[in-house]
């Protein structure tokens, strides 16, 4: 995955973030190529040859307009013109943060890290949203407003949109995460407190759901282009139904060992002896938890033995405290016996 990462070091950030992206973007824009192609009657409108170039014209636009955008031509002196992709190609190089950056620069970076991926997807669903707005206008335009070739490209755009803003949204948040590790690092290591960006999208049970759910969606909106009869459509729709309830079980099975673990990290540092387990089958969330009750024990262990040598320690200098008072007052009566003996000495000379 970090293969550009490796083999072009110096490449710029957010083109080495963009490219895995555009490469996603040419596959879906193909699958939905191929789909209109196969599924609008260009024969009676004659408009075959124009939507084939028009669309891939516009892919095309789209395409070098996005690399652009995020710095591709730099190596030409073409500097991208927008901040948050200065910021970023500036200051990472092959994934990692420079070590002597400002600590202003680092709360720049670290937030245009935390907002890359709901950024990446915008930007992925205005392009193609835009390739599909301007192809199907062209063929309004050519064919007469023939609406049935309309109604194609609206429906296979549709799949590609959705395909591709998930694509981007879940791909970024796993490409950039090792660099936003470096990024949280450097910001505690300098005590800079910081504020993490939230989106529904970043819940786990989120993303459970829409792993399962999102093919059925587009096998569903792919349908509606197909000639389908009513048994095939109840189909569909009830293999809908059931791939929704499946993720949702996953996702609270999931989100409730988190949950677990959380109760977990809360009660650990009052110091009490505790013990948690699980309702868990996978064998990776039993393994955690008693990985985390033999290092909940180490502290709790720890914690006595240090309660232990503070008593100790706290009794020796009791005793410590009390030789000195005795010691002091004896000197004390044998300076003031001296004293008195010197002064009976000088009364018997008299």
């Amino acid at each position: 995955m970090d293969y550009f990462l490796r083999k072009f070091p110096n490449l710029p950030y957010s083109v080495i973030l963009v490219l895995y992206c555009a490469a996603w973007a040419l596959l879906c824009a193909g699958f939905a190529y191929f789909l209109i192609l196969s599924q609008a009657d260009f024969e009676a409108t004659g408009t075959r040859t124009v939507f084939i170039f028009s669309f891939l014209l516009y892919l095309l636009i789209a395409e070098i307009h996005t690399l652009a955008e995020h710095g591709a031509f730099r190596i030409i002196g073409i500097r991208e013109k927008l901040e948050k992709f200065q910021i970023l190609n500036e200051n990472i190089k092959g994934g990692h943060i420079s070590p002597d950056i400002s600590t202003k620069a680092l709360k720049k970076v670290f937030y245009h890290l935390s907002t890359r991926p709901i950024d990446g997807a915008k930007i992925g669903l205005k392009s193609s949203s835009l390739v599909i707005i301007f192809s199907i206008i062209t063929e309004c335009l050519v064919s007469g407003g023939m609406i049935t070739n309309v109604f194609v490209i609206f429906i296979s755009g549709a799949v590609v949109i959705l395909m591709l803003t998930v694509f981007i949204f879940f791909f970024l948040q796993y490409f950039i995460s090792s660099t936003l590790k470096g990024c949280r690092t450097l910001l505690a290591e300098r005590g800079v407190g910081f504020k993490e960006p939230r989106y529904r999208f970043n819940n786990l049970g989120t993303k459970l759901n829409l792993s399962l759910t999102i093919p059925i969606f587009a096998v569903l909106i792919v349908s509606l282009i197909f000639q389908i009869n009513l048994n095939v459509l109840v189909f569909v729709l009830i293999s809908l139904v059931m791939a929704v309830s499946i993720s949702r079980i996953l996702s609270f099975s999931v989100y409730r060992a988190f949950s677990e673990v959380k109760n977990f990290a809360e009660e650990l540092p009052k110091g009490k002896k505790i013990l948690f387990s699980t309702g868990s089958m996978d064998p990776g969330i039993i393994n955690l938890f008693t990985n985390l009750n033999k290092a909940a024990l180490e502290v709790y262990t720890a914690k006595k033995k240090v309660e232990k040598s503070n008593r100790d320690l706290k009794q020796r200098i009791d005793e410590l405290e009390a030789w000195y008072h005795a010691t002091v007052g004896r000197e004390m009566e044998m300076v003031k016996l001296k004293k008195e003996i010197t002064e009976l000495k000088e009364k018997l000379k008299k």
